[in-house]
């Protein structure tokens, strides 16, 4: 079985989520026996045994800034490119333009190759998916990682996101929703019958990660405990929640620094409410952390804090469990439905987010149960589990429209 499948990003460029779960549910189904031929908007180094097609080959000299092309913008946001001395070099192309353009350029490429059917990854891709269908006439399958309302955090969402999400979703033929909770969105807000929609959750590789060198060890000499928050600073994601639940604590113990990982719109926002809290002293803006740093991070903290929104998913918290560090997420969150030992609040109750902070660092044996159950749990949470998955889903779908013809 070949599998025509279409993306934004992938590893080793770090965007998000959305690149680090295409790549390990690729890994997987080619470990699984299938022939993926990967397509990405623009060139960029990659890493992986499968075929890439770029769509638009960027020229040599000039290469793409790893934040220009994301899938969790507004559609109106400007493409920015940077020569390789970091020289902005103004462009007029919004990221709506590039998906558009991007599915131009499936077209083209649909024709071209030869495959089964298709598969399609996140917003910025799906138009590229229904391109490549309109093509060939090969079924199309889309994977939903994040909605327009998900991304809003409300109901006001960016109407050009929502146009493309809901054309594509009525054009497919199957689709992907990383959690229950998504799946409610899609069917709810988007109309989408839900015999169409198969939940199939994210997963994580399981392996024992090294004991790395410790960083901020100055203040755990000092007794100070250190809760960790990584991700995008966005509306999605509950910083601000966070903050304010970070006042409470300190109220209550001012041993605890709390460190804030990431980048994102909100990011000065986020550092005028820590001044106007007066935690000034107490949070630290680490940037955004990856690989080997952000992984240090996770072995140093006593606690890792999800608050979002509404997260379709979120892999942080598998990440931070894998390296010995318990959690606290949110109730809106995919993850949630899989993962028993965490703990867990709504993403508003500041005053319970504060509650089951303090408990964490203050109760040694709950927070060495959280990390040995969660350990555990790990293994059947998987990306081998997501892609067998998947891999049932391709089956079922192709014998359908063989029995139709």
């Amino acid at each position: 079985m070949r599998v025509l499948t279409f993306g934004w990003d992938y590893p080793p460029i770090k965007n998000g989520g959305l690149g680090v779960a295409c790549h390990g549910l690729t890994e997987e189904l080619l470990e699984l026996g299938l022939d993926i031929v990967f397509v990405l908007p623009r060139e960029q180094p990659i890493i992986g045994n499968q075929k890439f097609i770029f769509a638009n080959k960027t020229p040599a000299t000039i290469h793409v800034f790893p934040s220009a092309l994301l899938p969790y913008q507004h559609a109106q946001s400007y493409v920015e490119y940077f020569t390789e001395d970091g020289k902005r070099i103004r462009f007029s192309r919004r990221i709506i333009d590039e998906v558009y353009r991007y599915a131009d350029s499936a077209y083209d490429i649909a024709l071209r190759e030869q495959f089964d059917l298709i598969h399609a990854h996140d917003w910025t891709s799906y138009l590229a998916g229904v391109a490549a269908k309109l093509a060939t006439g090969k079924p199309l399958v889309l994977h939903v990682h994040a909605t327009a309302f998900d991304q809003a955090g409300s109901n006001n969402v960016d109407p050009d996101i929502y146009a493309v999400e809901r054309r594509a979703f009525h054009n497919a033929d199957s689709i992907v929703a990383i959690s229950n909770y998504t799946k409610g969105i899609v069917v709810d807000k988007y109309g989408v019958n839900p015999d169409k929609v198969s939940v199939i959750h994210n997963g994580i590789k399981p392996y024992s990660p090294p004991l790395l060198p410790s960083v901020l060890y100055e203040l755990k000499a000092q007794g100070k405990k250190i809760v960790f928050y990584n991700g995008r600073i966005t509306i999605q994601k509950g910083v601000d929640y966070f903050v304010r639940a970070a006042r409470r604590v300190v109220d209550t113990d001012p041993q605890v620094i709390f460190v804030i990982s990431g980048w994102g719109d909100m990011e000065h926002q986020i550092m005028h409410l820590v001044g106007e809290l007066g935690l000034s002293q107490h949070v630290i803006f680490a940037g955004a952390l990856w690989d080997e740093e952000r992984d240090r991070m996770y072995q140093v903290a006593d606690l890792l804090v999800m608050p979002s929104v509404s997260e379709p998913f979120g892999l942080v918290p598998l990440e931070a469990i894998q390296h010995g560090t318990p959690v606290l997420i949110s109730k809106q969150s995919g993850v949630a439905e899989v993962l028993t030992h965490a703990l867990k609040v709504d993403f508003w109750d500041t005053e319970e987010m504060a509650n089951k902070i303090l408990s964490a660092l203050r109760y040694k044996v709950m927070n060495r149960q959280l990390v040995e159950e969660g350990r555990k749990e790990l293994s059947r949470i998987t990306w081998r589990r997501a892609a067998e998955k998947v891999l049932a889903l391709y089956k079922k779908l192709l014998d359908f429209v063989h029995k139709e013809r």
